[in-house]
């Protein structure tokens, strides 16, 4: 019996040494290139890199923000340089934005190439299994997966619309809300905005950009193909976004919506922001309007003026308040400083409001925790993602014009 149960033992070992030599470990070399505008564009694209890494592969991002991980097969490198659009006329058309645009857009084109991280894959011509690219008005950008021979992935933090549906030839049906001009489509005059507004994207990406992208491109790489022919050589796109939050509309099998994924990721709050919540017995409201919204550039005086007496009124309910500047007017019940971690903020169990600008990640994030938001909405996608929710009946909008709440000259007893 002794004998018998000595062999059962052996032949375990055996099989359990047999199944450790022959096992492998299935890992990517994976570059990706956040060449964007929106440090909230980069920290979700960051995300989905990092928990990649975290999973074994090897990652290697090229971004236009500093990126603090700390991961052994994650390195990252700075890309410097990126012009910035002047983004402090909400009320600007269109027409004028995109006249705005296009020479930064333009001027963009030769700094990325510059760029001395850039010009060292050019020289070395490493082997990558992948090349994520984020993606909005850059396609210059998928010269690099070309020339490295490796497959193209598109990451687009917005959701399906012109600009990220021709790299894989989906739809570009009218429905719900346009993302890019937040037109509703319920009418003729709503859809012809929305054909009015693709026709123009399409002039400007396809003879003012690409001209420009294409020439400066074959400076650094001559042999490599024009946008037109680079954008039909991606394989994937990965959208940041979720049926829940968006209208109904059409996907092909190789646009795959991830939306929330970089919500589950909740990180341990600093200790005084812990304290700070868990102190909150009467809950607490986070006010945040992402890293594109300036409250010194795009909010007048009045209006923050207002918005500081409608939070004194709540008083003893505490406030987190993101503000890039010093609000000396600013209650006792209000908290303000410089950088907020949102999505461990939203994941307390004491936060009952989320007042938001409507950018996707945001929005994403508050209904991943089960956050109701008020939402102020600027510019591009914030109005489109605040009215899908708002219709969903996750949030209240409220337009950044119609905040006219009579100032009161006696603040609250609690303040």
């Amino acid at each position: 019996m002794f004998c018998c149960h000595k062999n059962k033992m052996y032949f375990t070992w055996l099989v359990l040494l047999t199944a450790i030599l022959t096992y492998q470990v299935e890992s990517a070399k994976i570059l990706g290139i956040f060449w964007t505008f929106s440090r909230s564009q980069h920290l979700t694209g960051s995300a989905l890199l990092k928990a990649l890494a975290e999973s074994g592969h090897e990652v290697h991002l090229l971004s236009s923000f500093d990126d603090d991980a700390k991961i052994s097969n994650f390195k990252h490198e700075l890309l410097e340089g990126l012009i910035v659009p002047d983004t402090s006329n909400l009320n600007a058309s269109m027409i004028s934005r995109m006249l705005n645009f296009v020479p930064i857009l333009n001027r963009n084109v030769e700094v990325f190439w510059e760029n001395n991280a850039v010009q060292k894959l050019i020289k070395t011509k490493p082997k990558y299994d992948a090349v994520i690219v984020m993606s909005f008005f850059n396609d210059y950008v998928l010269a690099l997966p070309h020339y490295l021979k490796s497959p193209a992935i598109i990451y687009s933090s917005i959701s399906s619309n012109r600009v990220n549906n021709k790299y894989v030839g989906n739809p570009n049906l009218i429905y719900g809300r346009d993302v890019l001009t937040d037109a509703p489509v319920t009418n003729f005059f709503g859809r012809l905005s929305v054909t009015c507004a693709n026709i123009m994207l399409t002039i400007m990406e396809e003879y003012i950009l690409a001209p420009s992208q294409n020439e400066y491109t074959k400076k650094y790489l001559p042999a490599t193909p024009s946008v037109g022919e680079l954008i039909k050589n991606v394989s994937l796109v990965l959208i940041n976004s979720h049926f829940a939050i968006e209208p109904p509309r059409p996907y092909v099998p190789n646009m795959i919506q991830i939306g929330g994924f970089h919500s589950q990721i909740i990180k341990a709050l600093p200790e005084d922001l812990q304290n700070y919540l868990d102190s909150a017995k009467y809950g607490a409201v986070l006010f945040s309007m992402g890293t594109v919204v300036k409250l010194g550039l795009n909010l007048r005086k009045e209006h923050l003026d207002i918005i500081m007496t409608g939070l004194r009124k709540i008083a003893p309910i505490k406030v987190l308040f993101k503000s890039e500047i010093e609000i000396p007017t600013a209650p006792r019940n209000v908290l303000v400083t410089k950088w907020l971690p949102q999505n461990g903020i939203l994941a307390h169990p004491y936060i009952k409001i989320f007042i938001s600008h409507g950018g996707l990640g945001s929005t994403t994030e508050a209904v991943y925790h089960g956050v109701p938001v008020l939402g102020i909405p600027f510019f591009s996608d914030q109005k489109t993602n605040i009215a899908s929710v708002a219709r969903a009946g996750f949030a209240i909008s409220l337009k950044y014009d119609e905040m006219t709440q009579k100032l009161s000259t006696q603040p609250s007893e609690n303040c």
